[in-house]
């Protein structure tokens, strides 16, 4: 059993993994997390996880990194390393009642989530999910704040949850992380479902009808203090007074409740993305504040968590390296690097 344990705690780890993938049963490489593999190719992938007298082993090709698989959750994933201690000794001391990463137990736990004129049925909190529960791991390993998870659900039939939304939606049944969207008033008007299987699409977002973009906690926002706009729900969770929009795009609108409002836009670091940059870019010309990092290795705001910084330092960081005209564009002209500018 230790080596189906291993490979479900690999499996488990693998959203957090650069380009994983499994190149037969008992062998799968990715981008190494310790390292970042290299700096000059972002499709080379150094980094193995191996199997070997019945236990999984890593090991990196780029800067040699050798050890067990519990050693490297204990580096990269302090939260699934528990998990797999957890599990690891019960397995020891004989219990074969591990629960595994089946959605055992949730059926007794579905509720219903105020929607203000109806309710969202089908769906339980993940924080009510045994710690086990490969939702519940994959929010935890991505180091998300308890208060927030508590703001999340899991479904085993997103289909017809999305349905709940909009009625022309027709998904089929699947098991999905629901993360609700509300209005100014508190009223559920979307949801995304972000996917924990390796196949199709990682999120899928729905919208009830006569709603454009979506904005998540929008609800919960201070208007009258510096609110930060992310891309992605998970990155403004680990930033205070924040909301995260679905997508970029080149024009953004923001709620007309927030049009007084001191707003920052904080997009993924990613120079060499072109949707990005037309992002900012559009941004900028609209006179909008946006954060453009200096020689940031990071891609967004949960890598930077991940890699040990804290909401504070990572909030005076995006202070310090947030503009408007043309100190914008100056900064903009030394961060990004898309085919468009540099012919790569």
């Amino acid at each position: 059993m230790t080596v189906y344990l291993d490979k479900k705690f690999i499996n488990l780890l693998s959203p957090q993994l650069d380009k994983f993938g499994w190149q037969r049963a008992t062998l799968a490489n990715c981008r190494c997390p310790l390292c970042g593999d290299s700096k000059k190719n972002p499709n080379k992938k150094r980094g193995f996880f191996y199997e070997r007298s019945g236990r999984y082993y890593y090991k990196c090709h780029n800067c040699g990194a050798a050890m067990s698989l519990s050693r490297l959750l204990e580096q990269v994933s302090p939260a699934l390393h528990s998990e797999f201690r957890v599990e690891w000794l019960k397995e020891k001391n004989g219990n074969s009642k591990v629960s595994g990463i089946t959605s055992t137990g949730v059926n007794e736990k579905l509720q219903k989530v105020s929607m203000k004129s109806e309710a969202l049925t089908g769906v339980c909190k993940i924080t009510s999910l045994d710690k086990c529960h490969h939702a519940r791991a994959y929010l935890e390993s991505r180091m998300l704040p308890e208060e927030k998870m508590d703001e999340l659900f899991y479904t085993d039939d997103f289909g017809s949850v999305a349905k709940q939304i909009n009625k022309k939606i027709h998904l089929e049944k699947e098991p999905r992380i629901v993360i609700p969207f509300h209005d100014e008033s508190g009223n559920i008007i979307g949801v995304q479902g972000r996917s924990l299987s390796k196949n199709g699409l990682r999120y899928i977002t729905i919208k009830a009808d006569g709603h454009e973009r979506l904005f998540y906690n929008l609800h919960k926002v201070d208007v009258n203090k510096t609110i930060y706009v992310t891309e992605g729900p998970f990155d403004s969770m680990f930033l205070p007074n924040a909301i995260a929009m679905v997508g970029a795009s080149k024009s953004v609108r923001l709620p007309e409740n927030l049009s007084n409002s001191n707003v920052v836009f904080v997009m993924d670091n990613e120079p060499r993305s072109v949707e990005i940059v037309n992002m900012l870019r559009g941004l900028i010309d609209a006179g909008q504040t946006v954060f453009i990092p200096d020689r940031l290795e990071h891609k967004d705001i949960n890598e930077m968590i991940l890699s040990g910084n804290n909401s504070d330092n990572i909030v005076e960081y995006i202070d310090d390296h947030s503009y408007t005209g043309i100190l914008a564009q100056a900064a903009m002209s030394q961060w990004e690097r898309t085919s468009e500018r540099w012919g790569i």
